[in-house]
C-alpha cells in the first residue's frame, strides 16, 4: 500500500494517474453520508491540498485493507477502482454493515420492483370502489389509483434499470480486470 497525494505540485509527474500502473487499483476514503474525503484515521481531510488515494497492488489487498478499515471506522466509506481512476465506475465499494442499506444492491433493486407491484395492485380496489360508488361523485379514488398506477410503473423501472446497472459494472469490471491482468 503506497498514500499518494491527488496533487502533489513538486512530484514529477504531477498528476496522480501517472503513478498508477495497469493491475493497480485505488482506494478513496470518504464519509459514508456526506462523500466528503476522510484520512486513514477517519477525520476530515482539511484541505484540498491534502486529499489522497491509496494504491494497491492487488484488488486482494484493497478489499482487505477497506474490509479491515470499515470494521474499525463506521462512517468510512471505501471506493475501489481499477488503473483507469474514477474514468470508470468503482469496482467495488465497502462500508460498514451498519450503512450496507445505502449501497446500491440487485436486492434493492428487486424491493423497489415489488413495491411497484404493490402499488400498482393498490390501485385496483380503489379503481372498482370508483366503478361501484358512481366515480362522478366519488372522485378521489380514481385519483389516488392512477397515482398509484403511475407511481408503481416509476418503481419497476428504477427497478429493473437499477439492477441493470449493477450487472453492467460487475461486468465491465471484469472485463477490466481481465485486460489488466493480461498486460
Amino acid at each position: 500500500m503506497r498514500q499518494v497525494l491527488l496533487y502533489d505540485p513538486t512530484r514529477v509527474p504531477r498528476e496522480w494517474m501517472r503513478l498508477i500502473r495497469p493491475g493497480q487499483y485505488a482506494v478513496f476514503l470518504t464519509d459514508v453520508e456526506s462523500s466528503a474525503p476522510l484520512t486513514a484515521d477517519g477525520l476530515p481531510v482539511n484541505s484540498e491540498s491534502e486529499y489522497f488515494c491509496l494504491l494497491f497492488d492487488s484488488l486482494a489487498d484493497a478489499e482487505s485493507y477497506c474490509q479491515d478499515q470499515v470494521a474499525k471506522i463506521r462512517r468510512l466509506r471505501c471506493e475501489v477502482f481499477d488503473s483507469a481512476g474514477r474514468t470508470n465506475p468503482p469496482v467495488s465499494v465497502l462500508v460498514n454493515d451498519e450503512f450496507a442499506h445505502t449501497l446500491d444492491s440487485e436486492a434493492k433493486g428487486q424491493r423497489l420492483v415489488r413495491w411497484g407491484f404493490v402499488a400498482i395492485a393498490v390501485s385496483v380496489p380503489l379503481l372498482w370502489y370508483a366503478w361501484r360508488n358512481d366515480a362522478g361523485v366519488v372522485w378521489w379514488p380514481v385519483l389516488v389509483s392512477i397515482n398509484l398506477v403511475f407511481a408503481g410503473l416509476r418503481l419497476i423501472q428504477w427497478g429493473h434499470g437499477l439492477k441493470e446497472e449493477i450487472r453492467y459494472r460487475k461486468k465491465e469490471a471484469a472485463m477490466r480486470l481481465r485486460g489488466n491482468t493480461g498486460r
